[in-house]
């Protein structure tokens, strides 16, 4: 494995550690991105989790079944993207089934009321959106930088490895 890849890791992982507002992270936007740096689709899904599960080791615990709801929207955040093709709409729907299943299951979990876990989860998850979107943009005119510069039709990920 290249040093390089190894450092793209390592700066995402250090990204959890930072201190940036709650929900808002490049962590789901890396993961709607990732069809776009691998063509390796099982590295689209598992680099995201990956990150996310050695990270979490040094965070506060978070129950188990909202953290497996989350690990399930950031493996299928690629799928989506993948499938999509469309930075945007993919956001979009990743956020809006972030907001379904992971909001779902904080209501599972503590047994609140289910309309004052949604209502109460919608700053929260506007939050969410706007970092998503702001590191996509950021993430896709890097990537159209990039390209200018560079002539070989290889994805990033892909000529590290």
């Amino acid at each position: 494995m290249n040093r390089n890849f190894l450092y793209i890791i390592l700066i995402l992982i250090a990204s959890r550690f930072i201190g940036l507002p709650p929900n808002f992270s490049p962590m789901l936007a890396t993961a709607i991105f990732m069809p776009r740096l691998t063509n390796n689709k099982y590295l689209q899904s598992f680099i995201p989790i990956l990150i996310i599960l050695v990270s979490n080791f040094f965070l506060e615990a978070v129950n188990t079944s909202i953290f497996l709801t989350m690990l399930s929207i950031f493996f299928i955040a690629p799928i989506v993207s993948r499938v999509i093709n469309n930075l945007l709409y993919s956001c979009l729907l990743v956020i809006f089934c972030w907001f379904i299943f992971v909001n779902g299951s904080v209501w599972i979990a503590s047994g609140g009321s289910f309309v004052t876990i949604y209502i109460g989860a919608v700053p929260f998850d506007f939050k969410l959106l706007i970092s998503t979107g702001l590191y996509l943009s950021l993430f896709h005119y890097s990537e159209l930088i990039y390209n200018q510069f560079d002539s070989s039709n290889q994805k990033l990920i892909d000529r590290f490895i």
